[in-house]
């Protein structure tokens, strides 16, 4: 069976690792944990590593320490981490400039539509429009469902 790839952004990471008062905890587990058996592949551009940890960093109650070890533990994923390139961050100004989103919300949403995929957010701006690719709120995610004919919602 082949795996199931989607793109993540940096808004369901964080929950990852900041369990404290946040929605959709159990979900955004199960995205993690499908991954790491293999059940479903998931992309990231390289910029979710800086915005995880800078969400994380802004979290007062989280030590330094655990801060570091967070990033060992993000890299120890294995995510399908895309650097930026011309092609596509002239793709995410475009995408920026049509739906008045930041660059940095836009370049998830060209990695989707280049990979054909859909894009697993808790970021309200991504829940809102037709940006091109199948948006997936995380509220929506179907835990246990995978695989290329399993639905996502």
């Amino acid at each position: 069976m082949a795996r199931r790839t989607l793109v993540l952004d940096a808004s369901v990471g964080v929950k990852w690792f900041s369990a404290k008062d946040e929605d959709s905890l159990p979900r955004a587990l199960d995205i993690r944990d499908r991954h790491v058996a293999g059940d479903i592949h998931i992309m990231v551009p390289d910029l979710f590593y800086y915005e995880v940890i800078n969400a994380l960093v802004h979290k007062r109650h989280i030590p330094s320490e655990a801060i570091q070890q967070v990033i060992a533990d993000l890299f120890d994923l294995g995510l399908g981490a895309f650097p930026v390139g011309n092609a596509a961050l002239a793709s995410s100004a475009l995408i920026a400039r049509q739906f008045t989103i930041t660059v940095y919300d836009a370049c998830y949403v060209a990695l989707a539509r280049e990979n054909a995929c859909p894009l697993v957010t808790a970021n309200p701006r991504h829940q809102r429009r037709d940006l091109g690719c199948q948006v997936v709120p995380i509220e929506e995610w179907q835990m246990g469902l995978v695989g290329g004919d399993s639905p996502l919602v």
